[in-house]
């Protein structure tokens, strides 16, 4: 059981072309946000990458991870615990009582072999967090 003092909240989950975060202020920028796909013929690969923010209520270091899932229920991905930077996090709650923690990852070649609904999923310390649809269509 979460208690408040220990909340995590998910401010952003999105796949997008690209994510940029700005030296010195650690600002995001999340470049082509979309929620579908559009391919001539399957299998496809493509490249994606992942922005996720999230507000944390506590300095305990957490395992932040996400995992990709096609139409047929299958996982396609599981990522090893996202990069985060524990120290900026600790430094933040000393000064303001929360933290934010802004993550961008780049994914390379990730199949998609069928048309369908496939799912990126995103985990704290094992807990769904948040889901995100991703709708691939044959064009």
């Amino acid at each position: 059981m979460t208690i408040e003092n220990d909340e995590v909240v998910v401010i952003y989950f999105a796949i997008c072309d690209h994510v940029l975060t700005e030296a010195g202020t650690s600002k995001q920028s999340l470049i082509g946000i979309y929620s579908g796909l559009v391919s001539q013929q399957f299998p496809m690969y493509s490249n994606l990458s992942v922005g996720v923010g999230i507000r944390l209520q506590s300095t305990r270091q957490r395992d932040i991870t996400f995992s990709f899932t096609g139409p047929d229920g299958k996982r396609l991905f599981d990522s090893p615990p996202l990069p985060a930077n524990w120290d900026n996090v600790k430094n933040s709650m000393e000064g303001s009582g929360f933290a934010a923690l802004q993550i961008g990852v780049n994914v390379r070649s990730i199949l998609f072999d069928q048309p369908g609904i496939y799912t990126a999923a995103l985990y704290c310390d094992g807990n769904l967090l948040s889901t995100y649809p991703l709708a691939v269509q044959r064009g």
